[in-house]
Parts: structure tokens; C-alpha cells; sequence
């Protein structure tokens, strides 16, 4: 589905995330620390996303890591009667919870700002595949989000998004933090823990949001994509060492390899067979962490 290969394109991988919250919302520490937290982690962009506020990042960008405004949004009623949590991707200004009666106005909303519109959180929102199928104009939703999966082990939402696919309907899909600094003696601290690998030409507002509307990403908590190129029908992918490399398509469509007598593997190799609506990619290392492919 992708109309150009990222793996492909000039430039270099920059590491972000997208989801961000701090004491202007529910986030524990204050936008500054968050900030240095994160660039201190080798992150080189940030969207603080807190919940119907815009933050005020003005002295936060530093030389080689970029601060960037959004907003978490959120609105009902979705299938089950639950809200649809919506980020507000480089939005500059607050929008007015009254301004919207439904999720798709607010969308709509969103993009009339100059933003972009991020699903966030599927499972733990409760949504179901037909909630978001009716949705246009947002760029993707949240594949893998940290704190709904320390907090309640809702965190994945790739069926979401293979249900999506399979019904033709283009999305991408991020893993993010979502990071609200909540921890204690059984759920780990939720921030610097997943991230997307956004290929540019260099680091700058413009270039990021081309690179996340476009998909010119891929979505991790742990592994690394080398290299992923397609010749002759075939597809070949290069990761760090992991245990699994799933080429994940439609309905009974795809292959997985697995690592064999405790060796990790680290390339795979996969034949188009004609009856692939989408293919992606999906790695697992052996501590469990993914990483994940556009399609």
C-alpha cells in the first residue's frame, strides 16, 4: 500500500514519539522534564499531547531534538457507547470541547487547523473496527501503546488495524508512549519505552509530519528494521536479532519465521503469491518487544 519504500529513500531514521502527556493534564512531571527525559533517551522529536490543552513548548527544542505542539481529544459516543480518544498532531491552537457533537466533526476539526488525526488507543477506548472504518481523514491509529499496556494490558490494537486493512481501508500504525509518568511496585514507568523510526532528509517540523502522514515509518518498542526491499515479487527484510519475522496479510495470506535451536534470526525472505491485499512486517526479539512495519 505504500506508494514509496521508506527503506529506500534518502536521508536518515529519527526517533520520536507521539503521544506525550505532562503536569498541564494528568502527566507527573512538568513539560521541561518530560522534554529532557526524552532527549536524554535519544529521542529526536516529541508531540506533548496533553488533554484539551495545547502546552506552551517555547524554550523546549533543543539543537537535534524538536519539541512539537497537539492535544489528546476525546469524544462519544463510539459502538459501545464509549469515547473515541482523538491526537491532535501539531495543533497550535485549543479547540472547544463544544465546538464538536461527534468524533468525525472532530476530526474535521482537527484537520481545518492544519493538524493531523491520530486513533489513539483502540482497545483500551473499546472501540470495534467498525468505530473506526467510519471514521475518514485521521492518518492511522495507535498499533501499540505503552501506558494502556503496563496500566491494563490493553496496549496492543493490531487487529484493529488488520481488520482495517483487510477491509481496504489505508491506516498506519504507531507505537507510542501515551506516557503519563504513573508507576509503582508492579507497573513499570511508561515513558522512553516505545517510539516510531521516521526517515527524513533532516529534522524539522515540515519534514516530520510529511513523514508520519505519508508512512515513512516504522513503529517499535525494541527491535530494530534494517532494511526492508521488494525484487522479483519477493520481499526481503533485515532486523536486529530477534526470535520471530512475521510477513502478516490478509486472511490465511502470509508466512512466519521462527528462530530455531535458541539461534536468532535476523532476515527473512517472502514470496508474493497474488492473493495479498497488504502486506507488513512484524518482529518479535526474545524479551517479547516488536517492531512493526507499514504496510
Amino acid at each position: 500500500m505504500l506508494l514509496e519504500n521508506p527503506f529506500a529513500m534518502e536521508g536518515r531514521w529519527f526517533k520520536g514519539n507521539l503521544h506525550t502527556h505532562t503536569t498541564n493534564s494528568d502527566g507527573a512531571w512538568s513539560p521541561d522534564k518530560v522534554a529532557n527525559e526524552y532527549r536524554s533517551n535519544g529521542y529526536d522529536f516529541l508531540f506533548i499531547t496533553d488533554h484539551w490543552k495545547v502546552t506552551d513548548i517555547s524554550g523546549l527544542s533543543q539543537d537535534g531534538f524538536l519539541v512539537l505542539n497537539g492535544a489528546e481529544l476525546n469524544i462519544g459516543p463510539s459502538e459501545l457507547g464509549y469515547h473515541y480518544h482523538i491526537v491532535a498532531l501539531n495543533l497550535k491552537e485549543n479547540i472547544s470541547s463544544n465546538s464538536v457533537s461527534n468524533a468525525q466533526e472532530l476530526i474535521n476539526l482537527i484537520k481545518s487547523k492544519g493538524a493531523f488525526a491520530l486513533v489513539a488507543h483502540p482497545y483500551w477506548s473499546g472501540l470495534t473496527v467498525n468505530d473506526i472504518q467510519n471514521l475518514d481523514g485521521h492518518i492511522g491509529i495507535e498499533i501499540f501503546n505503552s501506558t494502556c499496556f503496563f496500566c491494563i494490558a490493553k496496549g496492543h490494537s493490531v487487529i484493529h488495524w488488520d481488520d482495517l486493512l483487510c477491509k481496504g481501508k489505508l491506516a498506519w500504525g504507531f507505537a507510542v508512549d501515551d506516557t503519563h509518568q504513573h508507576y509503582n511496585d508492579h507497573r513499570p514507568i511508561d515513558a522512553c519505552n516505545a517510539w516510531i523510526m521516521a526517515k527524513m532528509p533532516e529534522l524539522t517540523e515540515d519534514n516530520i509530519m510529511n513523514a508520519i502522514s505519508s508512512g515513512y515509518f516504522y513503529s517499535s518498542n525494541g527491535p530494530v528494521i534494517h532494511d526492508i526491499s521488494i525484487q522479483d515479487n519477493i520481499i526481503s527484510v533485515t532486523t536486529s536479532d530477534v526470535k520471530i519475522i512475521n510477513f502478516i496479510a490478509n486472511a490465511h495470506n502470509g508466512e512466519s519465521f521462527t528462530a530455531m535451536d535458541g539461534k536468532p534470526i535476523s532476515s527473512a525472505r517472502y514470496k508474493i503469491r497474488g492473493g495479498e491485499k497488504y502486506i507488513r512486517v512484524e518482529c518479535f526479539d526474545e524479551n517479547g518487544k516488536t517492531a512493526w512495519s507499514n504496510p
